[in-house]
């Protein structure tokens, strides 16, 4: 591997790493500080019997199934919503900083300049994107790690990792929609958007449908579904909703590349 492709990896890594250290520094603090209140609702059995009023649809909706539990209480405040559409703001976030961002202020005019593909350029930012949310993704699950550990909240490291991993796939598949929205028009605020508003957008297809036994069923065609509906933090994962996610990624990703060697580039 030649030092040139190297550089097409490691420039835009060093660009976004304030970025990466304060995604991970954010993302650590809300675990941290999640997991600090877990003493107070250890083994409360009355907030888990008032939650099991409300309605079947309300309780899958928000995981509140089991709010006592350690897998209940993990589920409902961090891995059934809020840590998923984070990562993958931060994935919209990195890819757009790294492509449309650039190419909009003109900054990739040095790169275009060399004799690289488009292709080559794009593909090393992708894969500094995908590094930089692996680190925050290590240091999240670090921090739960440690947290887990100080305040006696037993859960079996397995699931736990499987979790944050299937909340990690499920950030690269739309930092992938960012990427291919990225190389097809590179427009920042579109590129973040798109990637924030459909991820938010699979899990409102799951939580809303799930109030209907008639539209439950469509809700598979949601990627959430595709992760999380076999309860990753109680039950081992099955290798097909890792592979469910992964090729959407890939096959995104190609699009792009092919989009991006195909169109004008944007003067800065």
């Amino acid at each position: 591997m030649s030092s040139r492709t190297v550089e097409l990896v490691v420039g835009p890594l060093r660009a976004m790493r304030r970025a990466v250290m304060w995604w991970s520094i954010g993302l650590g603090a809300l675990v941290a500080l999640t997991a600090a209140f877990w003493p107070i609702f250890k083994g409360s059995t009355g907030i888990s019997s008032a939650l099991n009023n409300l309605p079947a649809g309300v309780l899958t909706a928000f995981g509140l199934e089991d709010f006592g539990s350690p897998a209940g209480y993990l589920r409902a405040n961090l891995y059934e919503i809020l840590v998923p559409i984070l990562l993958a703001a931060a994935a919209a976030t990195l890819v757009s900083g790294q492509t449309a961002s650039e190419e909009a202020a003109g900054r990739l005019e040095m790169y275009l300049a060399q004799p690289i593909s488009r292709r080559a350029i794009y593909l090393g930012r992708a894969v500094a994107a995908l590094l930089g949310l692996v680190v925050i993704c290590l240091a999240l699950t670090l921090v739960q790690l440690v947290s887990d550990w100080l305040v006696d909240l037993s859960i079996p490291p397995g699931e736990l990792l499987s979790t944050i991993a299937l909340s990690t796939c499920v950030a690269i598949l739309y930092g992938s929609v960012a990427f291919a929205i990225a190389c097809a028009r590179p427009r920042p605020s579109l590129v973040v958007a798109a990637g924030i508003v459909l991820a938010v957008a699979s899990y409102l297809v799951v939580a809303l449908l799930s109030f209907s036994p008639v539209l439950d069923p469509w809700s598979q065609l949601s990627p959430w579904s595709w992760a999380f509906a076999g309860d990753p933090l109680e039950h081992a994962t099955d290798v097909w909703r890792y592979v469910a996610v992964a090729v959407p990624s890939i096959v995104l990703v190609l699009f792009g590349l092919r989009a991006v060697s195909e169109r004008d580039i944007a003067a800065g």
